[in-house]
């Protein structure tokens, strides 16, 4: 019989990791994987979430991206070891291979898989009439001249004028942030009112929420993208992350243009 295994970036341990990238880039290969192993039912072995990573606590971050998270539908344990060194049958996928292709018709399956992580215990209702907006900052940098690109933060005036201006067609809509900057770096939205610094320690149940809101206005981060793949909403994209080739297309978006 072959098996699927999910293999994360960083130094693989088996039963946890040190360093590696973000929870939206480990979910490219474990969903891609999830929607094989459905495909050609086969078993999944259980990928490594957890992880040890120190940038986290050095810039003082709420989400500290350990990932403590076990796939309970999966092979765990000594089998999950003894399988990785001894079995030549296992299908590995890795990194961000075709992106979100292959996974496009599974949304409510995979969503499903997703919320099986972890508890997840929150009221999507709180947020289907909201905007929720998600600002990545932290280990981004600043752009030079407007120019943007991977791992490169967005202008939070942009954020500012993208909510003011649905505001002015939606009114009194009240604002969800979730982001990895403090409130004084979020200083400028939160004095807009009705706006709230909802980020919690979970990030899945951070991008449950994002997909749930009327509006999600997204950074140029892998975690904005699967807020929106999971969506039914309206997404919001600065439009020099929109058209630039790494831009996942066919999520449910639309372009933000200030009206003349």
């Amino acid at each position: 019989m072959k098996y699927v295994y999910p293999k994360f970036d960083g130094i693989d341990l088996y039963f946890f990791r040190l360093g590696g990238c973000g929870l939206g880039n480990l979910l490219y290969p474990f969903f891609r994987a999830l929607v094989y192993a459905k495909k050609e039912n086969l078993e999944i072995i259980s990928p490594t979430f957890p992880s040890i990573k120190i940038g986290p606590y050095l810039r003082m971050e709420s989400q500290k991206r350990n990932y403590k998270y076990t796939f309970k539908e999966s092979i765990n344990g000594i089998r999950k070891l003894w399988l990785i060194i001894f079995s030549n049958k296992i299908v590995i996928f890795k990194s961000f291979g075709d992106g979100f292709n292959s996974l496009y018709g599974y949304e409510d399956f995979l969503k499903e898989k997703f919320k099986s992580l972890t508890r997840v215990d929150f009221d999507e209702k709180k947020y289907q009439n909201s905007i929720c907006c998600h600002i990545r900052l932290g280990d981004f940098k600043k752009s030079i001249n407007e120019e943007f690109g991977n791992n490169t933060r967005l202008p939070i005036k942009w954020y500012k004028d993208v909510i003011k201006q649905i505001r002015k067609e939606d009114k009194d809509l009240k604002v969800f942030l979730f982001s990895d900057g403090n409130d004084n770096e979020l200083k400028e939205l939160l004095e807009l009112g009705n706006i709230k610094n909802e980020t919690s320690s979970n990030p899945v149940e951070d991008i449950l929420k994002l997909s749930s809101s009327k509006y999600l206005i997204g950074s140029y981060s892998s975690f904005s993208f699967w807020g929106a793949f999971f969506s039914k909403g309206s997404c919001i994209w600065h439009e020099k992350v929109f058209n630039t080739d790494e831009f996942p297309q066919n999520l449910r978006y639309y372009l933000f243009k200030k009206k003349s």
